[in-house]
């Protein structure tokens, strides 16, 4: 392959960038919802949905009021559904509940979870072919690779009927420990050099616990671990319709194309860094500034470095302190409620709740300089990515597989979303776009 002339490019990118630039202004000027969002921070209502609902404002005679957030899974406030992860199978009925639209039973549970056991073994030869032979630094890639290397073992991936969407999609959830788990594996051995081992998946535990079986060295657990893992499946199983992932597999699969495609679509949204990724930069961040200030730190310190990071002098500089804040919530983010007080359970157990405290003093600390810098009636949350990436810290989890946790727990609400955008949405999602460049008139202009 010959060498890309870089300076040429580089040339040529600099004055694009000139002739192409498009002022902020211009999207008031011409009504353009820039980022699907109105100009008072709400979103562009794009579908109807009975599957969630994200709650975190109140509309009054066109006025956005601020209000405590609730996650809603089929109408059952997630406060409720995280009781759940206290019971065999929590994560598998809020699963249930989700597809179906209503709780399972104890005959139907085990049922489910058959169905789902039965799936847990990837196709013979997968792992070796497809994982093992095409190694990755980035485990959200080769889990990408993955899933769309399993439309090559379905005898009929182009069919997009709803109910062969959904026994598909039911495959994919049930495998997905194993593919995340493998690739991990892969990843340490063949990337960081460390050993090579895997176990196979067991058909008696649940989802959660065969990922702490099958991601940990001497696949042991406790039953607060597990309920911990399974807690944050369920907190992070969906979001409503239009979260960037979730919309990203409604828009592709209303093209009528496979459940694969539309997979990877969604997982490739969540790698990144506003969306899945927030809990990998959570961690990066705070373990900068224990770094620099030390777990013993006082407040004054804490608050020095606070106002460092929204000054953009620490940190990556971009004045922005992840973790804090969400595009809908804003008094509470139930979800970080819930993971908070689980994860102070956890770091409790483990006797070792300084670096648990010192977030808690971070998060304290973070909320009121920003609300010092906004003004009083500034309202702004901690979101759940500021503890998941803690929490999995505490159950020895590694940061590769923060994100993919995330996935695990989601792909059950991507799968549910483009069955309900199957069967009551009969439209190619194709919102307009406005040109506002210039029309030439000869081909010397």
């Amino acid at each position: 392959m010959k060498k890309v002339n870089n300076d040429f490019l580089k040339e040529e990118y600099t004055e694009s960038l000139n002739i192409s630039n498009i002022d902020n202004e211009l999207y008031d000027k011409y009504n353009v919802k820039k980022g699907l969002r109105n100009a008072n921070g709400t979103g562009v209502l794009v579908l109807l949905t009975k599957i969630s609902d994200v709650y975190g404002y109140k509309m009054e005679d066109g006025k956005k009021i601020d209000d405590e957030g609730h996650l809603y899974y089929r109408g059952y406030d997630i406060y409720d559904l995280a009781k759940l992860n206290e019971i065999e199978y929590g994560f598998e009925r809020v699963c249930f509940l989700i597809l179906f639209s209503r709780l399972p039973n104890d005959d139907e549970i085990k049922e489910f979870h058959k169905l789902l056991s039965n799936e847990y073994n990837l196709p013979k030869g997968f792992s070796e072919d497809v994982i093992f032979k095409n190694s990755s630094s980035s485990i959200m890639n080769q889990i990408q690779r993955s899933i769309l290397s399993l439309y090559s073992y379905d005898k009929s991936p182009d069919d997009t009927d709803p109910y062969e969407t959904l026994i598909k999609g039911i495959k994919i959830i049930a495998k997905l420990p194993s593919i995340i788990s493998y690739c991990y594996r892969a990843k340490k051995h063949y990337v960081d050099g460390l050993s090579l081992h895997i176990r196979e998946p067991k058909k008696e535990y649940s989802l959660a616990q065969n990922l702490l079986y099958m991601s940990r060295r001497n696949g042991e657990f406790t039953k607060l671990e597990a309920e911990t893992l399974d807690l944050a499946l369920i907190l992070h199983a969906d979001h409503g319709g239009a979260n960037n992932s979730t919309f990203a597999n409604v828009v592709v699969s209303s093209t009528q194309t496979d459940i694969y495609s539309s997979m990877v679509a969604s997982l490739g949204s969540l790698k990144g860094p506003r969306h899945g990724g927030a809990n990998r930069a959570v961690k990066d961040m705070m373990d900068a500034v224990i770094k620099e200030i030390g777990l013993d730190a006082n407040e004054n310190k804490i608050r020095e470095i606070v106002k460092r990071i929204l000054n953009k002098d620490f940190y990556d500089k971009s004045g922005l302190i992840y973790g804090i804040g969400h595009a809908v919530y804003t008094m509470s983010d139930p979800r970080e409620v819930l993971l908070k007080k689980k994860c102070h359970e956890l770091a409790t157990m483990n006797k070792d709740t300084k670096k648990f405290d010192f977030y808690d003093k971070f998060e304290r600390i973070a909320l009121e300089e920003l609300k010092a810098l906004k003004g009083p009636s500034f309202n702004i949350c901690t979101n759940l990515d500021f503890y998941s990436g803690l929490t999995y810290e505490i159950l020895k989890i590694n940061e590769d597989l923060y994100t993919p946790l995330f996935a695990c727990g989601r792909t059950v609400g991507w799968l549910a979303h483009n069955i309900e955008n199957k069967l009551y949405c009969d439209k190619i999602i194709r919102p307009a776009g406005m040109y506002i460049g210039s029309i030439k008139k000869s081909l010397e202009e």
